[in-house]
């Protein structure tokens, strides 16, 4: 099994529909699945470093590996529920790439669920080999509302758990107005203008969160106007 359990593990990352993200559980199961034994800790430990130091995988942190052969748009934030237990990649992460925020971070922040009876989630700072990610905790309940229609809740567009900009901005909002985080609320710059004002109004709604959302978009619409009279003053002097 000298190089036949290295290559069953090749084989699997490469198989369609293989998973993005993989654990040394993981890469461990295709060996025993293809040559029907477990390889050594020793022998496996040497496998999985072959295939690191060839890209074919991309340490996130210890036992957690981002599956490169899968393709080329793999991102460590597929990696995020596998660091915290049920986190979901939102907030400024998903707001920058939607094009909601002009400033563009490597950090990929996320929010966990705080259930009650359970010990609180691990959040802050989480430095990995694959790149940085912030965590913050909001109560389950509110993680879950308004996923009676998924596609408010959840970017469908990808294999992992990971916000719709409406989303990411409500969490902000609710994380910001919250006295238990010392997240500010979000900026008033961001582009509103692409995103769907019915779903904010149905989750606001779902979360609870309808007078901060009401709040936050008060001083936007004003900065806006504010910027459209500017604007239209300027081009009246000619500028």
């Amino acid at each position: 099994m000298k190089n036949s359990g290295k290559r069953a593990m090749e084989k699997a990352l490469l198989s369609l529909g293989a998973p993005h993200v993989v654990t040394t559980q993981d890469l461990e199961s295709y060996v025993r699945v293809s040559a029907g034994t477990r390889p050594s800790p020793a022998t496996l430990t040497r496998w999985v470093r072959a295939l690191t130091e060839t890209g074919a995988l991309q340490q996130v942190s210890r036992g957690i590996y981002l599956n490169r052969l899968a393709g080329p748009a793999v991102h460590p934030a597929e990696a995020a529920q596998y660091i915290r237990r049920g986190a979901v990649a939102s907030l400024a992460w998903v707001l920058e790439r939607s094009g909601a925020l002009n400033n563009f971070g490597d950090t990929v922040t996320c929010v966990v669920p705080q259930v009650p009876g359970m010990a609180p989630p691990k959040v802050g700072e989480r430095d990995t080999v694959a790149g940085p990610f912030r965590f913050y905790a909001m109560p389950d309940r509110l993680i879950e509302a308004g996923s009676t229609r998924l596609e408010d809740v959840q970017d469908l567009r990808y294999s992992y758990p990971r916000a719709t900009p409406e989303r990411a901005l409500l969490d902000w909002i609710y994380l910001g107005a919250s006295v238990r985080s010392r997240l500010p609320l979000p900026p008033l710059d961001i582009q509103l203008r692409g995103m769907s004002q019915s779903r904010l109004t149905r989750l606001a709604k779902a979360m609870g969160v309808e007078e901060e959302w009401r709040r936050w978009h008060a001083g936007w619409r004003a900065r806006e106007e504010a910027g459209d009279v500017k604007d239209n003053a300027s081009a009246a002097l000619g500028f």
